[in-house]
């Protein structure tokens, strides 16, 4: 996935919670800057994930698959 698919999916959600392109940009660079990493390269007219943005997009979807399958079966009980 690259930055301009991730940009738009983070658009769409944080559309919700009315946050602009800006902000968004911002988060990404607090986030950078907090873990010490760069997680996407800048390529002519694309972003990509660096090796270790893909790392942390991976994991962060197996923990939000473990979290809403933990509050899927708390539902259940």
């Amino acid at each position: 996935m690259c930055f301009n698919d991730l940009l738009h999916t983070f658009m769409r959600c944080l559309q919700a919670l009315t946050l602009s392109k800006p902000t968004i940009t911002q988060h990404i660079y607090y986030l950078e800057n907090d873990l010490e990493v760069t997680l996407f390269q800048n390529q002519v007219g694309n972003s990509t994930f660096t090796k270790k943005g893909q790392l942390l997009k991976n994991r962060l979807v197996v923990i939000n698959e473990y979290i809403d399958d933990l509050l899927q079966s708390l539902d259940n009980k």
